[in-house]
């Protein structure tokens, strides 16, 4: 098979996108602006195609626009060995290596590629990933975790998570940036030889392109404001200037002298307006006579061979189908192995999951280690007691997934763009990962409780369910607010004052249920705190332990009225956490508040698999963009 049997055409590729004014403004406005303009090139299959151009040139648009990711209108043709290059074929044959790309610290290299090949459903892993790691001299660090990498072996294992799929079309938004000059004539040499190995087409963007990456360029593409200056072999490059009277004097980097002069001088108003003008010339001449170097073809064929990665690129029928279940035990396999890897990341995932809450309680019961049974204290300290464990409950789901669930969702992020799987599929495999591990992490929680308010093995289950459910509501409404809010931070403060607010309204911990007026008492019964603090403070004050309870060490019940108000636990409840007109045993039903609680967090789990199904609107893709 030879190389020029794969070709990527963008004929005539014209872009333009939406741009808001008066952004400060209540009644903001946008316009269109054009990102790419009348945009033409071509590259063969084992060929190398650099785009270069400064910042704002429309690099990263033309990348977006060929794999079918920009967002405004688009007007030209792409195709690629022939066909019209959809989106749909891209994400079948093709690979993008963003500008910038998470990948989950506590895997190790390998486990990182792994996944990776699982995740597209491809076959002869072993083999992809061992050449793949050989490929991009990633053998030795393995078994290193993603955390411990330099920053050259983490873009290079950025390259790998492409490579080890071997794509047809590659395309990468500034691979060498923030790179040495050593590394990045590794990047770019072994970027050159997968492209003429595998008889790929690679296509890159670069902003300070070096001289010694010029023998692997194979057609170089110069973008100013949108527009080619020109595009073509590299090798023409010099004659075609030179042609139009623009030589490279000796001893210069032909990339970076062409590259400067095609680009805007602001420094002044004059040089603005001069330099602007001789970029329209540019521009103007290479649509009149440039045509002839773009479509020159490569000087002789080059036969791929084949090597043990697999096979070779045979037309367009071979494709990433990923299976659903297939693609659920890749995420959740992922999850399992970056939350129990033996490495800094994984110890902290590990500790975010187990030990956070058992911790932070062991901390909170010593305060309440040695309560008196006497009226006085007693129902105070218990209340209060319930009160701060179901806060600590709720800020403990709030505060782990701010902790955690911002990495999986980067992640999720970028693979969406690829096609690997869908909101749905991510937040089920996360939400499988997550409630084993808290319902184990409450167990532990309330054992520390258990000889305190000396409940039983039936009142530890109860328990167990009633703050398990508000760890999980807590936490699916902090995955909710993450769908549209970035920072992490911004998004767990908005939760927890939300949380903090529905705590002192319905919880009864602070003000009591029956003095609510009625409009916050309605309120209050749509908030699975109320039922959370019914069912728990019942567990633990209506039973036979609260009977008769002294007014304190030297005053017994009954005694004065005023003091021994309370003959038993349920007639505090009954004045604490009741209305009137209010059925009391429906109220103060632990079975039907621990199945309301219990209720919100599965309702809450279906309402986000829901909301991630949703298409967002764009200002809200765009924060997160790479």
């Amino acid at each position: 098979m030879t190389q020029h049997e794969c070709t990527l055409d963008i004929s005539n590729v014209s872009h333009s996108t939406s741009v808001v004014i008066d952004g400060d403004s209540c009644m903001s406005k946008s316009e269109p602006t054009a990102v790419l303009r009348d945009v033409s090139a071509r590259v063969h299959g084992g060929e190398v195609l650099a785009v270069l151009g400064s910042k704002g040139s429309g690099k990263r648009a033309l990348l977006d626009v060929i794999a079918g990711r920009a967002t405004g209108e688009t007007r030209g043709r792409i195709t690629l060995g022939g066909s019209l290059l959809t989106n749909e074929l891209f994400r079948r044959h093709g690979g993008y290596v963003a500008h910038k790309c998470y990948l989950l610290p506590s895997l190790t290299v390998r486990q990182t590629l792994s996944y990776a090949t699982w995740l597209a459903n491809l076959n002869n892993r072993e083999l992809r990933i061992r050449q793949t790691l050989a490929d991009l001299a990633l053998s030795q660090v393995a078994n290193r975790s993603v955390n411990d990498l330099t920053k050259p072996e983490y873009r290079r294992l950025m390259l790998g998570v492409q490579l080890a799929k071997d794509p047809m079309l590659l395309l990468l938004d500034e691979p060498t940036w923030d790179t040495d000059p050593l590394n990045t004539y590794l990047i770019v040499s072994m970027l050159w030889s997968y492209a003429t190995r595998r008889g790929s087409i690679v296509v890159l963007t670069m902003e300070t392109p070096r001289s010694d990456v010029l023998p692997f360029v194979s057609r170089v593409t110069l973008l100013c404001l949108g527009a080619v200056v020109y595009s073509g072999p590299t090798r023409s490059m010099l004659d075609y200037f030179t042609y139009i009277g623009f030589p490279c004097p000796e001893l210069e980097n032909p990339l970076m002298y062409y590259l400067c002069l095609s680009t805007v001088d602001r420094r002044s108003r004059e040089r603005f307006l001069e330099s602007n003008q001789q970029i329209s010339n540019l521009v103007e001449k290479f649509k009149i006579e440039g045509g002839l170097y773009m479509k020159e073809t490569p000087q002789g064929p080059t036969i791929v061979k084949e090597t043990p990665v697999g096979y070779l690129h045979k037309g367009l029928g071979r494709g990433i189908k990923p299976g659903c279940f297939s693609t659920l035990l890749a995420l959740y396999l992922r999850g399992m192995a970056t939350t129990f890897s033996f490495n800094k990341g994984g110890l902290g995932h590990f500790a975010a999951r187990l030990l956070l809450l058992p911790f932070c309680l062991a901390l909170l019961s010593i305060l309440y280690s040695h309560s008196s049974p006497v009226q006085s204290r007693i129902f105070l300290q218990t209340g209060g007691l319930v009160f701060n464990c179901l806060t600590l409950f709720y800020i403990g789901g709030i505060a782990t997934t701010a902790l955690l669930f911002p990495g999986f969702r980067a992640r999720y992020y970028q693979e969406k763009r690829e096609g690997l799987y869908g909101g749905a599929m991510f937040l089920s495999s996360y939400t499988l990962l997550s409630l084993p591990l808290s319902f184990i992490s409450t167990i532990i929680t309330i054992g520390i409780l258990v000889p305190i308010l000396e409940l039983d093995l039936v009142s530890w289950a109860y328990a167990s369910g009633i703050l398990w459910a508000s760890y999980v509501t807590a936490e699916q409404l902090t995955v909710a607010f993450f769908m549209v809010v970035r920072r992490p931070l911004t998004g767990a403060i908005t939760v927890l004052y939300l949380t903090l607010l529905s705590l002192l309204v319905a919880s009864g911990g602070v003000r009591s249920l029956r003095n609510l007026p009625k409009w916050l008492a309605a309120i209050s019964s749509a908030l699975p705190v109320r039922y959370a603090s019914l069912a728990i403070n019942q567990l633990t004050i209506d039973t036979p332990s609260f009977l008769n309870l002294p007014y304190n060490e030297s005053l017994s019940c009954p005694g004065i009225p005023g003091l021994c108000r309370y003959p038993d636990g349920r007639a505090y409840l009954v004045e604490r956490f009741t209305r009137e007109g209010e059925n009391i045993s429906q109220v103060l039903n632990i079975d039907l508040n621990l199945l309301i609680s219990l209720a919100f967090a599965l309702g809450l789990v279906i309402l986000n698999s829901i909301f991630y199904l949703l298409p967002l609107p764009a200002k809200i893709k765009a924060k997160f963009r790479e």
